[in-house]
Order: C-alpha cells, then structure tokens, then sequence
C-alpha cells in the first residue's frame, strides 16, 4: 500500500482513483461548484442595472416631465445634437432595475447648466436657481445615497431636470447605479478632477501672479515677470469659470460667459507675450498687431452682449486657442535654436500643457468624444514650471549679480589701496608745497615789507646833508624791528585787529612815507575813502599793506618821480579800488615781469590774485600807474 495512504493529515486515507470513495470526491467538488455559480448568477441578477436612458424637451408645464416626445439617448449627451438652438429645459429618464434589500447609490458626472435630480417620485437634490441667473452646476459632480423607501422592486427610474442654453454645449453627464462601495470612489475621482484640481490651480495661480508681480514692480525692466504676472492673474479670473456656483455678478448666463471670454483673449495674448519676452524675442508689428485684435474682440463681444452669435463665441474660442498653441509651437523651435536650459525647461513645460489644450479644443469642437478636460489637471503643473524657469532665471541673475559684486568689491579695495598711496603721496606733496609757500610768502613779506623799509632808511642816509645823529639810527632799527616782528607774527597767524576805517589803517604808511617824499621833495597826494565798503579780514589788511608798501618803495628807488597819487575808493558792491601813479620815468613792464629784477612786480600780482582781485600796471615815458580792484572779501584766508 502506498505510504500517503497513512497520512495523519487525511485521517489514514487519501483518495485514490480506484477506490470507491474518489468519486464521491468529485461529486462534492462539482456540486460546490454548482452552488457558487448559482449564487454569483442570482446576486449579478439582484445588481442594479440601467435598462434605458430616454430625453424629451419640456412642454408648457417644464417643472414636471413631459408624457410624449422622449428619445433614446446615450449618455454623456449634448441636446443641442439633437435639438439644435433650442433653449430652455430638457428632461433625462434613466430606468434601472433593482432588488429590495441592499443600499444604491446614484453619482452623476455633471449637469449644464442647471437642474435637478429625483428617484422615482421623491426629490435627490436641487440647484439654487433654475432660472436667470441659472446657478453654474456643470462642473460639479453629484452623489446620492438612494433612500431604501422610495425604491421598489423591479423598475425604478431617475428622473434629471437639465436647464441650459444650446450655445454652452447643455446636456447630461454620465450616470452610474450601484452599491455604494463601488460608486462612492468614481464619484471622489470625479470630484478630484473637477472641483478639487481648479481650485487647487487657482490657489496657485493668485500666489503666483502676485509673488511675480511684486517681483515686476520691484524690477521694472525685467518684462518676463509682469507678463506672467498678468498671465497668472488672467488664467485666475479664467479659472474661476470652473469653481464659482453662480454668474455673479452678471445678471445673467450670458453676461457671465462674454467676461470668461474676454478673459481667455487676455490670457492667450499675455502668455504669448510672456513667452516672447522669456524668449528674449520681440515682434514689434506682430505685438502691436495682436493687441489691437485683442481689443477689438473684446469691444465686439461687449457691444454684441446677450445676442452673441455662436459662431462668434467659437470663432473667438478657436482663434485664441490657435494663438496660444503658435506660441508653444514657435517656442519649441527657439528654444531647440538657442539650446539655453531654461528655455528648453519652459519648452517641455508647454508641451505637457500643449498635449491638453489640443485635447480639450478637440473634445470642444465635438471632433472625439470626451468630456473630461485635461488642463484643468495640467495647469497648475504648467504655472509651476513657469514659475520654476522664472525663479531660476531670476536666481542665475542673482548669481552673476553677487559675483559682479564681489568682481567689484575687490576692484574697489585694490583701488582703495592705490588711492590710499596716491593720497599718501599727494599729502607729503602738499606738506613740502605748503612749506614752500611759507617760505615763499616769507620772502615776499621781508622783501615787501622789511625790505621797503631799508630801502627807505638807505635812501635817507644817502641823501642826508650831514651826519645823521644816533637817535636816528636807533628809530630806523626800531623800525626794522617791527617790520621784522609783523613779518613773524603773520607767519604764525598772529595778525593785529582790525582797524575801523581806510584811514586808520593808511596813516602808518602815509606817515613813514611821507616824511621820506618830504625829504626827496617828492608830492604826495592821498585820496582815501572815509569808511569800508564791506569789513575786510586783518589778513586781507595785512597783504593790502604789503603791495602799498612795495609800490611806493618801487617810486622811490626807481621812478625819479616829482608827484606820486595814492587812492583808495568804494568800487561799488562793497569792493576796493587802489591805484598808485607817478609821473616818473617809467619802465618797461613786459621786460621787467621776465626779469630777475621783477620780483616786486610779481609779488604784488600775487597778493593781489590772492584777494581775489586784478591788478592792471601801465607804465611810458609820462610815468607809472598801478590799479588794482578788489571784491569783497569777508573770508579771506591768504
């Protein structure tokens, strides 16, 4: 006997072909088999199931179905095929079989424009308004749990109440009938597409467009971002033509469907002007021509308002349809010519969201059956990946910007250290020009000043008739001194006050020089004006003191002049005039500038550019003028 005869498994026994109880085995096999069939064949015959779907046009009375006029429809169902311009109310029977006992479900793909549904004689659901303004349900999906009293056995039916216009494609959406576990997911993956996906894209759209248009206005030379700005923000108001319930806040479905339009119009033309300019591509005929068409399509669709023809509305729909895949289309090549990553980036972008609105103008245009819309799904992944290719040109920008920076921050600190030994260099330069300058005015003050005065002493000991007695080497030593301490005290800012009028300050000079004239028998006439015209500084005193003094030294030692005429007047304006003339021999000027011996000249030109003034020197055979004009000066500092 065969070992699997004793298997404790099997009780000691296992069936064998030829033993009697093998065929009782199958036979229970066979009848198990039975029974389960049976049961699948009566439980699929309990399954609720659609016998026929009928339509018939609203008569006099449309809130309750007509008793005549009903057709065999299939659904999804566009009535305006079958009844074509007609307007108003149809109604949609749906016959379905049922077994008592067990849960139905009913879910509807969508409904235009407006209605409602009912089983048998009991109310399902209702829009909010069934007249104008007709609430906006085509795009909501609907999902009823049957109630168990209002279904009886055998033939039940769904009664629908559609109320559109033939313009809008107005009909009835697929129906499903069955237990809740299998219609409640439809229903959910229904709503996903459309209700979930278009709102999720208009969340999406409005971040975007005003994260970008902040973005614009911040750079107002970057184009590409306020033209997506308005792309997202016009894609928005689109959008909400898949969302919102009702027209509001047009009056009616036709005011609302003219706004949607000129909408899509916008949107079509700035994203083509979008892709141009991320493109860095301008157009400037075809720009100019495709906003002036803009505006007249949106002033034709205003000034036509309710009676807007449906071949205008399609003609519109299909024209700005074509712009916008043109766009995609031209932009596919540039980008292939340039070979750039973003805009190859932007290219696959649209090719994705190209791929839907083909299908969707196809679906519109009833050429393939679909009633499933593809870029309402698609649309926010193509907002995104703009948006992903304009952050990632606005960061590549942002890169080259902080390299320039720190490309510039490094120039600029190497130019700050050669302007720091340029600087360094200019100032040991300027130290050893102000100290040349010191010693240079220095000169000038011991040649105008202290040197006048030993010229003047000079020139009275050799005219003098007799030995001169020692008080008046003394009083000439003493004047040197003081000129000597003048000459110091100026050198280390240590001026005297300033003295109140002109003849103040000229009687020193009149009183040294005069006694010297008196004893050379040489005239002296002294006009001066009584008062200041403008407060001068002791400074400005001081130099004009030097160049008097080294005028009139000048008479002395070189012009054998007889008369000398010194004037000191009120310019006008609060400026000085001083002039000096003699009727000496006089002296050639030109030669006397180039010539070692004309440095007094020079000096006096220097003191008087100093004070901001101009000094004129005429001098022939009649004698020598010196005038000088000098501005006001209240902050002279030389």
């Amino acid at each position: 006997m065969p070992h699997q005869e004793h298997l404790s498994e099997a009780g000691g026994h296992v069936p064998h072909a030829r033993h009697p109880r093998s065929a009782l085995a199958w036979l229970a096999v066979v009848l198990a088999l039975w029974l389960g069939l049976a049961h699948t064949v009566r439980a699929d015959a309990c399954r609720p199931a659609i016998s026929s779907i009928s339509a018939a046009r609203a008569n006099e009375a449309p809130d309750t179905p007509p008793t005549t006029g009903w057709e065999a429809v299939t659904l999804p169902d566009i009535w305006s095929t079958r009844w074509p311009g007609h307007d108003g109310t149809v109604w949609y029977r749906v016959q379905w079989t049922h077994c008592p006992g067990q849960p139905v479900a009913a879910f509807l793909e969508y409904l235009s424009m407006a209605g409602a549904g009912s089983v048998n004689d009991d109310p399902l659901w209702a829009d909010d308004s069934l007249a104008e303004p007709l609430s906006r349900g085509w795009n909501m999906p609907r999902y009823s749990l049957l109630p168990p009293s209002a279904l009886h056995a055998g033939t039940n039916t769904l009664w629908f109440k559609a109320v559109g216009y033939d313009l809008y494609s107005s009909g009835l959406g697929g129906v499903h009938i069955g237990p809740p576990d299998e219609i409640r997911p439809l229903y959910e993956r229904e709503w996903l597409l459309r209700r979930v996906f278009p709102q999720v894209n208009l969340i999406i759209s409005i971040t975007l467009g005003c994260f970008f248009l902040v973005v614009w206005l911040l750079r107002r030379n970057e184009q590409a971002y306020g033209w997506y700005a308005l792309t997202s923000l016009a894609w928005l108001l689109f959008g909400l033509n898949s969302v919102v319930a009702t027209p509001w806040p047009f009056a009616t479905t036709h005011g609302w469907s003219t706004w949607i339009t000129l909408i899509f119009t916008i949107y079509c033309s700035a994203f083509s002007m979008f892709a141009w300019r991320f493109g860095d591509q301008r157009f400037p005929r075809l720009e100019k021509a495709l906003w002036i068409t803009t505006g007249a399509v949106c002033a034709a669709l205003l000034a036509l308002g309710p009676v807007q023809p449906k071949i205008v509305f399609y003609l519109v729909a299909v024209g700005y349809a074509g712009v916008f895949v043109g766009t995609c289309v031209q932009f596919q090549l540039h980008a292939l010519r340039t070979r750039r990553p973003e805009h190859l980036f932007l290219a696959a972008c649209m090719l994705s969201f190209l791929v839907a609105v083909t299908h969707d103008m196809l679906a519109f245009l009833r050429i393939i059956d679909d009633v499933h819309g593809y870029t309402a799904a698609t649309a926010p992944l193509m907002m995104i990946g703009m948006a992903l290719v304009l952050a990632w040109s606005f960061t590549t920008t942002l890169g080259r910007v902080e390299r320039f920076n720190r490309e510039l921050a490094e120039h600029v600190d190497q130019a700050r250290r050669e302007l720091t030994l340029t600087l360094g260099r200019q100032h040991e330069l300027e130290v050893a020009n102000a100290r040349l300058s010191e010693r240079l005015q220095i000169s000038h003050d011991l040649h105008d000043g202290l040197g006048s005065s030993l010229v003047r002493s000079i020139v009275m000991a050799e005219k003098g008739d007799a030995a001169l007695p020692p008080q008046h080497y003394v009083s000439v030593l003493k004047s040197l001194r003081d000129d000597l301490r003048q000459v110091l005290d100026q050198s280390f800012g240590a001026v005297p006050a300033t003295v109140a009028s002109p003849a103040d300050w000229i009687a020193p000079l009149r009183r040294r020089f005069g006694e010297l004239f008196d004893e050379q028998g040489v005239r002296c006439a002294w006009k001066i004006a009584p008062a200041w015209p403008s407060k001068p500084e002791t400074a400005h005193l001081l130099a004009l003191t030097r160049f008097l003094e080294e005028a009139l030294t000048n008479v002395i030692k070189h012009s054998r002049a007889g008369a000398i005429a010194v004037t000191l007047t009120d310019a006008g304006h609060g400026a000085l005039a001083l002039s000096v003339e003699d009727d000496g021999t006089g002296f050639d000027v030109a030669l006397a500038d180039r010539s070692m011996a004309g440095i007094g000249l020079r000096s006096m030109r220097a003191r008087i550019a100093r004070l901001g003034g101009r000094l004129e020197i005429e001098s022939d055979a009649s004698g020598t003028r010196l005038r000088a004009r000098l501005p006001a000066i209240t902050h002279f500092s030389g």
